[in-house]
């Protein structure tokens, strides 16, 4: 493999250095001339493992030391001059060099959120699992942002001859890029426009190119509209509930419920539904909804309330409905663009047959739309953010995407739509370089959840991890990674089986007993909870089961017993307190069964409703 531009050494050791190869060595032909990477018509630069890229020629160290936290390891820090892109390469500690087995791990993200984070700092995590999976990490950014792939290809190649002059020998490298979110539209550009640098990617909570904002307008719409029933929704679709989320609904919100998940916003999403429609405010503590007009289309505005075949002017329950909140709000012109944006996404479809089948409702039967269209469309950012890639498919190396099946941000109908554009480029040849893992009750948060979300969504930075080993098993021994998860569409939602074998993957199916999901207790008595846990080929073994009885996320461990890729799994608990409670039950697993295992744990849960009465 190519080694990036060496170390910067003081001008005095660099001369030394030549002197003394000069008068050992005999003459060397001259060496080839370094070729410039190129750039594509789109704008995206194709980068391999052998070109330069003019804007990262001067990688400098500016310290090197060893670390005790989070582990022991060896920290280069350094800089590309000319530029704001730092980067920090982490190594094996000295007495732990022979457990490097010739890889790094490199995380990516855009951007910071907060005063003092980093993008070029690795976290905790990802230096200890880079270092327990035989491999050192690397990380590029800065304290602000950080488009594209180029900084990270870049600070990979000078690592690489970091890693080769720290560990000795000339051993091949392999290399594995993953990112969430923002990071999943690096990783993909990174995918498509570079060869030799990376062998594998796992793009998490994979976003996409959509071409309008209608997975976070349609949930602003939806706040508009289903605010004040939105808990009624949340508990009918709880378990145990009465599973009909339109039972207390008019005819307004039936429709603007049915809008919603036909854009293929999750309906599981409603079990935090606070997050769903804006109100948590760890959504970026501002909300889904703003009074600013759209400075691309400055006309929609007045389109909207004034002409035919907007909502704003519609003969319709909803029709009639936004008007109302108009009133309601105050007909100010901010309150109009408010009302306004939220309905957009019905005035900008794409072209027929791009794949965008949650808009298809905004559609005739012969594909024209419904609804008259804007000749303005939204800007995309993603062109930035990916480095111009083309989202077309065109993966070099192996790529396994890990997304979740609650998150209403990056969606999970928008990771279908890349497998088929991944399908379409490869061929037959997808199913050897390419797999999806869906991850049950994960959303798009961060990971590992902490209070009451504990209750309901699981870490899913484990299933990160184990597709990290597994392309790297993949890339370099020939080793498919276990299938992909196998799901259906149904009206825009990814639907999975509720068998561990049926759906593939790697994570382990859970289920509690309990008639329509509810169990009935009295004060006092010991109520019996029993459930199964099953793993998929490939998916390892049981080796943890924990209770939270209240709901609250406070984990308990279950009865403990050995690792096995079916378990049977009950207990029994007294309520001291008469209520409706939601209990959960969460498994791990892990693929070689290993109790003390740190990373790459692969959990679900199930719950079930418990109503306790006196």
């Amino acid at each position: 493999m190519n080694r990036a531009p060496s170390r910067r050494r003081s001008p005095l050791a660099l001369g030394v250095a030549l002197a003394v190869c000069a008068v050992m060595l005999p003459a060397l032909p001259a060496a080839a001339e370094p070729v410039e990477c190129v750039t594509d018509a789109a704008g995206a630069m194709q980068v391999t493992g052998e070109c330069i890229d003019p804007l990262y020629t001067q990688p400098i160290v500016d310290a090197e030391t060893d670390e005790a936290s989070p582990v022991a390891h060896h920290r280069v820090s350094g800089h590309f001059e000319g530029t704001n892109i730092q980067f920090n390469i982490y190594l094996h500690p000295q007495a732990d060099k022979a457990k490097w087995d010739g890889r790094f791990f490199q995380y990516t993200y855009p951007t910071t959120f907060t005063p003092g984070q980093n993008t070029s700092r690795a976290s905790d995590r990802a230096i200890g699992f880079a270092l327990a999976s035989g491999g050192y990490t690397v990380q590029a950014g800065n304290d602000f942002l950080s488009l594209g792939y180029r900084h990270a290809a870049a600070a990979a190649k000078f690592a690489e001859q970091v890693a080769a002059d720290y560990y000795g020998g000339d051993r091949e490298i392999f290399g594995y890029l993953y990112g969430p979110s923002g990071g999943s539209f690096q990783a993909v550009g990174a995918a498509e426009n570079t060869d030799g640098v990376w062998q594998g990617f796992v793009p998490m909570v994979q976003a996409v190119p959509a071409p309008n904002s209608y997975n976070f307008n349609g949930r602003s719409a939806a706040e508009l509209i289903l605010a004040d029933k939105a808990d009624q929704i949340r508990d009918a679709l709880l378990p145990g509930g009465s599973g009909d989320p339109y039972a207390t609904l008019d005819e307004a919100e039936r429709e603007m419920l049915t809008e919603l998940h036909l854009l293929g916003i999750p309906w599981k999403a409603w079990e935090n539904s606070d997050y769903l429609l804006g109100y948590d405010p760890s959504y970026f503590g501002s909300g889904l909804d703003s009074d600013d007009p759209l400075a691309y289309d400055p006309t929609y505005v007045d389109d909207f309330w004034k002409a035919e075949g907007y909502l704003g002017t519609e003969d319709s329950p909803l029709g009639a409905r936004v008007r109302a909140e108009l009133a309601e709000m105050g007909d100010t012109v901010g309150h109009r663009w408010n009302i306004a944006k939220r309905f957009a996404y019905r005035y900008q479809l794409p072209a027929a047959g791009e794949g965008w089948i949650a808009l298809d409702q905004f559609r005739n039967a012969d594909g024209t739309p419904l609804y008259p269209q804007r000749t303005v469309g939204e800007p995309k950012f993603s062109g930035a953010v990916s480095g111009n890639t083309a989202f077309d498919g065109s993966i070099n190396g192996k790529m396994i995407v890990v997304s979740n099946l609650y998150d209403s941000d990056a969606l999970p109908l928008h990771t279908d739509w890349y497998r088929k554009q991944v399908e379409k480029s490869l061929g037959a040849a997808a199913s050897s370089t390419y797999r999806v893992y869906f991850t049950d009750h994960a959303d798009h948060q961060d990971a590992p959840p902490a209070g009451e979300r504990a209750a309901t969504l699981v870490d899913w930075y484990g299933m990160v991890e184990q597709a990290l080993r597994d392309v790297a098993r993949w890339a370099e021994d020939g080793v498919p990674a276990p299938a992909s998860t196998r799901y259906e569409i149904k009206n825009a939602q990814i639907e999975v089986s509720p068998f561990a074998l049926a759906r593939r993957g790697i994570q382990p199916t859970v289920d509690i007993g309990a008639r329509d999901g509810v169990i009935k207790a009295k004060v006092g008595k010991p109520v019996l909870l029993a459930a199964a846990a099953h793993t998929p080929a490939g998916g390892g073994k049981i080796i943890a089961a924990e209770w939270d009885f209240e709901g609250d996320g406070e984990y308990v461990p279950g009865k403990s017993t050995a690792p096995r890729r079916i378990a049977a799994i009950g207990t029994t608990h007294r309520f001291t307190e008469p209520g409706i409670y939601f209990a959960s039950l969460r498994v791990t697993a892990e693929r070689d069964g290993n109790i003390g295992a740190e990373y790459a744990l692969l959990q679900n849960i199930d719950r079930v409703r418990v109503v306790v009465t006196e």
